[in-house]
């Protein structure tokens, strides 16, 4: 990730480090993925043994059903590679079917995962000189009080955050009772310095409205005291001071994950962030909000060619199109590298199914800074934009601020998206996003800069009320598969395009009501189709059979 950090935060994190830590071996840390998962304990009829209720319950609503890619990595293999190189579990993976060990001898520990049958590949992904340590445990937070409920939805509300949240009139969900309760929101990022303290959070803590934490750098519970950038990110969504500072879904649920080092910049950042996503799949996420962008690494060999973000290649972005798979909304920064040489997003904002935010000013002007898309497959990004230039934020040490970036952007549009869901929770995170785009001012004429422009939520609310535009017939479908007009559109022709559920192209073209969409020889199984008539954009599922 490209990071900018103040230089006194920077010189205060590396002080404490320094005091509070130890002197350590050195440690490599290596990414090692197995064959299979026939050693596992667990069964797909048995998902309550590794899912929670509210992650079965996301799944029945989309109609997903478990497949082996929920299945834990199993146990037995684990003990194995530890047990023969000495190594440390750092993290799993099972949508990944991986794990990564940390080990103080790079060499023997490479000899030993190559005599493993099991084992399918491995790689080094980081080296710490001082090997990884915990931090100190979190400070009380029992003392802060809930704040009052509003009075009216307004600039005295909502204080300074006011022009990010009415650019894209997401007031209009507040109004209509949507302040995201029940929506849990995962938010993946640095760490979160004193998110535990300020009194803008008072009210997450007193509602115990923050149900997990983890820190994947450091293996511990306590994510607190560990980089500032998480508490200005998630004040954008989840800070509660009315007439001083609200975010954009302030009665949300929240998990927050710190997975990215602050002293070095290692492939193993993409594991901790698989990890995490993967642990708020588990807890029932509805949302996963995340201002982290990868391309560069310390080591070369690591570092991503342009070509690679090509929305399915990456870790980081494969694992954000699993998340999807599963039900999960997955908004992601397009990164600040416009005007470096790099100039793209970065990923895993290129993911196919992530909603990719774009940065602009007050007066809708993309910021200079944004990474600009497609990405390398040609796909349009970004997706949509906010205000990331001079955003309110609240600092850690719970004074206001304003920060620029589309790492404030993202959560600004995560927060009205989760409250967008509260309203109309039967629309998947794929319709959801098509939803917000078709009501963004750049539609019409979508470009790389900011993609489908600034979304109006409060058109977005009252189309999720209306019946659907369009619906597909028949559906299960063989051969071919008609559209059918739920609304009269007129003569203007309907644009389609079949994808898979990554999000890969399949076939597009244009087609009129009630006209055949030939299939060809596609396989069996679930597909997408994106439907555009004019303003109007709604995505639906087909399911193809033999």
């Amino acid at each position: 990730m490209k990071k900018w950090y103040g230089a006194i935060g920077l010189l205060t994190l590396l002080c404490s480090l320094c005091a509070e830590s130890p002197a350590q071996q050195p440690q490599y840390a290596f990414r090692v993925w197995f064959t299979d998962k026939n050693a596992t304990a667990f069964s797909l009829s048995r998902p309550q043994d590794y899912l929670s209720r509210r992650a079965l319950d996301r799944r029945n609503k989309y109609g997903i059903g478990v497949d082996s890619l929920d299945l834990p990595v199993p146990g037995r293999y684990l003990d194995s590679v530890l047990r023969a190189t000495g190594g440390i579990l750092h993290a799993t993976s099972r949508w990944h079917n991986s794990c990564v060990l940390l080990s103080g001898d790079s060499a023997a520990t490479a000899a030993a995962l190559q005599q493993i049958a099991f084992v399918r590949d491995f790689k080094k992904v980081a080296y710490y000189a001082g090997g990884l340590h915990e931090k100190p445990g979190p400070a009380d937070s029992s003392g802060m009080q809930a704040a009052g409920r509003p009075a009216a939805f307004d600039s005295t509300f909502y204080g300074a955050a006011w022009s990010q949240i009415h650019l894209c009139n997401g007031e209009y969900l507040h109004e209509q009772g949507n302040m995201g309760e029940g929506q849990l929101i995962a938010v993946i990022d640095v760490g979160f310095s004193g998110v535990n303290t300020a009194p803008a959070f008072s009210d997450l803590f007193a509602e115990h409205r923050l149900l997990d934490t983890w820190n994947y750098i450091y293996d511990t519970a306590h994510v607190f005291d560990y980089g500032a950038h998480g508490c200005q990110v998630l004040s954008c969504m989840a800070a509660y001071m009315p007439g001083t500072h609200v975010g954009t879904a302030p009665k949300a649920l929240y998990a927050l994950y710190a997975t990215d080092d602050l002293l070095s910049e290692q492939s193993i950042e993409e594991d901790n962030f698989a990890a995490a996503a993967e642990r708020a799949d588990s807890l029932g996420a509805d949302l996963i909000s995340t201002s982290l962008g990868y391309n560069t690494f310390d080591d070369p060999a690591d570092s991503y060619a342009y070509s690679d973000l090509d929305g399915h290649t990456t870790l980081a972005a494969r694992t954000v199109n699993l998340a999807t798979r599963k039900g999960i909304m997955v908004v992601a920064s397009a990164g600040n590298e416009g005007t470096s040489t790099w100039h793209h997003i970065l990923t895993p904002g290129d993911a196919d199914s992530a909603m990719t935010v774009g940065s602009v000013n007050t007066l809708k002007y993309p910021a200079p800074t944004s990474g600009r898309g497609p990405n390398a497959a040609g796909a349009l990004k970004p997706d949509a934009c906010a205000q990331g230039v001079a955003a309110a934020v609240i600092l850690p040490s719970g004074h206001l601020s304003t920060q620029s970036g589309t790492s404030f952007a993202t959560p600004v549009l995560a927060g009205l998206t989760a409250c967008l869901m509260q309203s109309a929770p039967e629309k998947t995170p794929l319709k959801i996003r098509s939803l917000i785009q078709s009501v963004a001012d750049s539609f019409a004429t979508p470009n790389n800069d900011i993609g489908a422009g600034v979304p109006d939520f409060r058109k977005a609310y009252d189309r999720s009320r209306r019946k659907e535009t369009f619906s597909l017939y028949p559906n299960p479908a063989r051969q071919e598969v008609r559209v059918l007009y739920n609304n009269y559109m007129g003569d203007m022709p309907l644009h389609y395009k079949l994808m898979d559920l990554q999000g890969r192209t399949l076939m597009q073209g244009n087609t009129r009501p009630g006209m055949p969409i030939r299939l060809g020889k596609l396989p069996q199984g679930m597909y997408l189709i994106r439907l555009v008539q004019g303003q109007e954009q709604q995505t639906c599922k087909l399911l193809i059979r033999p």
